[in-house]
Parts: C-alpha cells; structure tokens; sequence
C-alpha cells in the first residue's frame, strides 16, 4: 500500500533529526538506543538512518562534495556509538 507525503516527508526527516541531536552534542557519542530515547525515533528507524547517512557519505566523497560535519562511529563491546565531528 502506498503511503502519503506527509509520511513520507516524516521519514525522509528521520536523518536530519538525528544528525542535528549529534551535532548539538558534539562533546560525546551515542548508541542507537541513546539516540532512540533522546529523539523519540524507534531503534530500527535510527539504525536504517544512520546505515542511509553512511552511504550518503560514500556518495558525496566519491563527488567530491563537502559537508560541514562528519558523523562517524566506533564499535565498543559489541555496540556501535555515533558523534558528529566538524570538517
């Protein structure tokens, strides 16, 4: 079944949202459960927005395009934990 604009809209968001979350809290990195409960955005949308936001990087470095921030990640014990960095 199709869905509206609107919800498409919302969703398209998704990345935009978190992205602002981790730029305005530079000063540390967050799991995707972290980010969840801070921005009232489900764990699995968090986790498929920052899988889309990594190949959206890929992307816009093989174009050469720049961006003003970087989110980047690490693995610690199994979890993955997000941060925005400026470039």
């Amino acid at each position: 079944m199709p869905i509206d604009a609107a919800e498409f809209d919302a969703h398209k968001d998704l990345s935009t949202i978190i992205t602002q979350f981790l730029c305005r809290n530079k000063d540390k990195g967050f799991s995707a459960k972290e980010i969840a409960e801070a921005t009232g955005i489900s764990e699995a949308d968090v986790n498929n927005s920052m899988m889309k936001l990594s190949f959206s990087d890929i992307a816009s470095s093989i174009s050469g395009r720049k961006k003003n921030f970087k989110i980047e990640d690490v693995t610690i014990s199994g979890v993955i934990y997000y941060r925005c960095i400026s470039e």
